[in-house]
């Protein structure tokens, strides 16, 4: 149980790391109030986590330790609801209602078309 509590923390720190570090310069080269920077980092952990799934669920990665530290530690901490709401929070004290709802629906459905092209991406090449 101690190895596991490790690893999750080990990936939700990097994770986290590499989330602080980009999704400020990605909202910063878009320069809109549309969140991109948390959009763009949560399509990402979207594609990453359907092509894990897909690998250990194939067998073609078969380390329960990595799995918790990829999944559960690392893409856990990467993409964040807490930080997708707080956006659509500011959204709707700044009033901006048509990013409101841009961002509810471009992040559920483009991160369900990436989890799925994840997925399909190893099975392509298994």
């Amino acid at each position: 149980m101690l190895i596991n509590i490790l690893l999750v923390s080990l990936g939700g720190a990097l994770g986290a790391t590499l989330r602080f570090t980009i999704s400020p310069q990605i909202d910063k080269l878009f320069n809109s109030n549309f969140p991109f920077g948390i959009f763009v980092v949560n399509i990402i952990g979207c594609f990453f986590i359907g092509l894990l799934i897909s690998l250990f669920e194939n067998k073609l990665m078969l380390s329960e330790n990595l799995k918790i530290f990829l999944i559960i530690g690392f893409l856990g901490s990467l993409t964040t609801f807490s930080t997708f709401a707080l956006d659509n929070f500011n959204l709707v004290n700044q009033r901006n209602f048509y990013f409101l709802f841009l961002n509810l629906i471009l992040t559920n459905f483009v991160g369900l078309v990436m989890v799925i092209l994840g997925i399909r991406a190893i099975k392509i090449f298994n």
